[in-house]
């Protein structure tokens, strides 16, 4: 009996201990139910703030990797472009030294030339004073030649043999060098008379004149 009664007061306690707390519990104050509606809000907007600042963190790491990119390739640009410059460059001096060395190769080709024409233009003139006095020479000696015939032709040439005698009364025989030939004398004419008044083997000096086959005496000295 006991026993009974001190198990029905412990749950008498009990239910009256939860009445208690569930009565604490809806009679709270608004205080305390602004601080829990708080934190309940607060918790979304820390989760919201984080959300951002690792969108920020993202946003700018992306952004700092394309920079970096973006300065990368600039900067490899770059680099082509200086190494492009500089083969240009190469390239240009190189077409430049041959055109000098071409054009050298012209000027001194052409230098030559002139050098060979000048040589030769040289050579021909003085070929050319040497002809002109050649000829001037032949020319003097041709004048000469022609000259001592034609004073030949008129005077006719002088000769020295011995007289072998009248053949006929046109003709003497006279021997020069040892060589006996007939000359016409114009008959009745002084000369005939003067070679008609020699004796044979007589040496006589006369001038003589070719005229055809025949030898003509114009002269006795």
């Amino acid at each position: 009996m006991r026993k009974a009664t001190g198990f029905m007061g412990a749950a008498l306690l009990a239910g009256g201990l939860l009445a208690g707390c569930s009565a604490d519990s809806e009679n709270a104050s608004p205080e305390e139910n602004e601080n829990t509606a708080e934190e309940t809000t607060t918790a979304p907007q820390e989760e919201t703030e984080q959300t951002e600042q690792q969108t920020e963190q993202q946003t700018e790491q992306q952004e700092t990797e394309t920079t970096t990119e973006t300065e990368q390739a600039a900067d490899e640009t770059a680099s082509d472009a200086e190494t492009a410059a500089d083969n240009a460059a190469q390239s240009t001096e190189k077409a430049v030294e041959e055109a000098d060395q071409a054009t050298q190769g012209v000027q001194d080709e052409a230098s030559k030339a002139a050098d060979t024409v000048k040589e030769k233009a040289a050579d021909a003139g003085a070929a050319i004073e040497q002809g002109a006095s050649d000829l001037t020479e032949q020319a003097e000696t041709a004048t000469e030649n022609a000259t001592e015939e034609v004073t030949e032709t008129v005077q006719g040439k002088e000769a020295t043999g011995t007289f072998n005698g009248v053949a006929d009364p046109h003709t003497v025989e006279i021997e020069v060098d040892g060589v006996p030939n007939a000359y016409q004398v114009e008959a009745e004419s002084e000369t005939m008379k003067k070679f008609e008044s020699m004796e044979p083997g007589q040496s006589v000096t006369f001038v003589y004149e070719e005229n055809g086959e025949q030898l003509v005496i114009n002269e006795v000295k």
